[in-house]
């Protein structure tokens, strides 16, 4: 099952946590991604990663481009590979690059949160109305009037089903995409 990007960030963010921690008290990277494999082993997110990462760490590879490598965690895990190397280039502290990696996550996964809230008055919305137009046979059949009677007696009937359908796909269309250009 593939994680959402809110889930890989909750688990990037939460594995930065745990790495950021030892590094701040001195702890070398490479033990603290070890550490930090011990609590996130199990992890559908995250748990193959850290076995990577503590791999290089322990060669001397590049962790960096571990980071990079992880196609599972895509732009979350390209921006922490970014932060990472720019720590190591610069010789600025790790603790406080990944801390800050973890700040941003976070706060990108609150705003998806809070997009997805925004959002579901709107979807309610648009799957009510699509779905409005079935509620026509059923009021026919409360009133005695079968569907068929309803809408294939006539070709001006047949005709007005035809276009209602085409209508509702249109405007369910429509409003999926003013939603998702609204959350983008």
């Amino acid at each position: 099952m593939v994680a959402s990007p809110g889930e890989v960030e909750a688990g990037l963010a939460e594995l930065l946590s745990l790495v950021a921690a030892p590094l701040r008290v001195g702890v070398s990277p490479a033990s603290s991604i070890a550490a930090a494999t011990t609590a996130v082993a199990d992890d559908r997110v995250v748990g193959e990663l850290t076995s990577r990462l503590v791999d290089a760490g322990r060669s001397g590879d590049d962790v960096s481009e571990v980071w990079r490598d992880y196609e599972a965690g895509g732009e979350a895990a390209a921006f922490v590979a970014r932060a990472w190397a720019l720590s190591e280039r610069t010789g600025a502290p790790l603790a406080d690059a990944l801390g800050a990696a973890e700040q941003v996550l976070r706060a990108r996964q609150r705003t998806r949160q809070r997009l997805a809230s925004a959002a579901a008055g709107p979807r309610a919305s648009m799957m009510v109305l699509t779905l409005l137009p079935l509620s026509g046979p059923v009021v026919g059949l409360a009133c005695g009037v079968a569907p068929r009677e309803l809408y294939l007696q006539s070709p001006l009937a047949l005709a007005s089903l035809g276009l209602g359908l085409v209508l509702a796909f249109v405007a369910w269309s429509w409003s999926r995409a003013i939603l998702a250009r609204a959350a983008a």
